[in-house]
């Protein structure tokens, strides 16, 4: 993390930091772990929720926390038969697409009420431009997925993606902690916002120590604000 630190301590400005944890419905122990060490360093959370994975009990615990909580996707199924997985991806039309949006947002309404945002999060953050559309006709003003992702283009459509995957691979092998602390140190020096995806579920009791080493550099560090998702689209 040295070089995250340096790059911090060089800026001529706060940069914005924001975290993105996906698949909330899946590992409950280290879903909650994690948004415990967040609570620790009060630093926002914005959480993925599968629809088709959230039960009334997980539910209740979730809106007792102070993680904002959001779409992904439906069931975060593959519905592709080759290629990479998506389950939002050009194998399904506009019309199948809204079906499932509408279904996860009825069914995150109903267990989380207005502790759910309206924006949405692809599984595998791999949509089309039908997904974008279909969102923005159910009353959806933001979307998130990977910054390298070719923008949607979907009028009303707001997109902040994440910049740095704490599982960031290179041909298949993990980039490891070093290299992921210098992802984002590149990122603040280009000034921000950066935006940090996580994966709870499988992260061991290793992943979460260099979770919190990182929580804690960038909490204590003076520039540095954090932000959610919904904030950074309205602004």
């Amino acid at each position: 993390m040295r070089n995250l630190l340096l790059s911090l301590d060089q800026t001529a400005q706060p940069v914005e930091v924001f975290f993105r944890d996906d698949d909330a419905g899946w590992e409950d122990d280290r879903l909650f772990e994690l948004i415990a060490r967040f609570a620790e360093h009060g630093l926002p959370l914005d959480l993925a929720v599968i629809p088709a994975e959230l039960t009334p009990a997980l539910a209740g615990r979730l809106v007792e926390t102070h993680a904002g909580m959001h779409q992904h996707g439906y069931a975060h199924a593959n519905h592709e038969t080759e290629g990479r997985k998506c389950e939002f991806g050009p194998a399904r039309g506009y019309r199948e697409q809204r079906l499932d949006i509408a279904r996860g947002w009825g069914r995150l309404r109903e267990l989380l009420g207005d502790r759910v945002d309206p924006f949405f999060t692809p599984p595998w953050n791999r949509c089309t431009r039908d997904t974008g559309e279909a969102a923005v006709d159910l009353g959806f003003r933001v979307i998130s997925r990977e910054h390298r992702a070719e923008p949607l283009g979907v009028a009303g459509l707001a997109e902040v993606p994440v910049h740095v995957d704490w599982f960031a691979k290179k041909k298949g092998v993990p980039l490891g902690r070093a290299a992921v602390g210098e992802q984002i140190a590149g990122h603040v020096a280009e000034g921000g916002p950066v935006g940090v995806m996580f994966h709870h579920a499988v992260m061991d009791e290793g992943e979460m120590a260099a979770a919190e080493e990182l929580l804690a550099l960038l909490a204590g560090h003076a520039n540095t604000r954090f932000a959610s998702i919904l904030s950074l689209a309205a602004a």
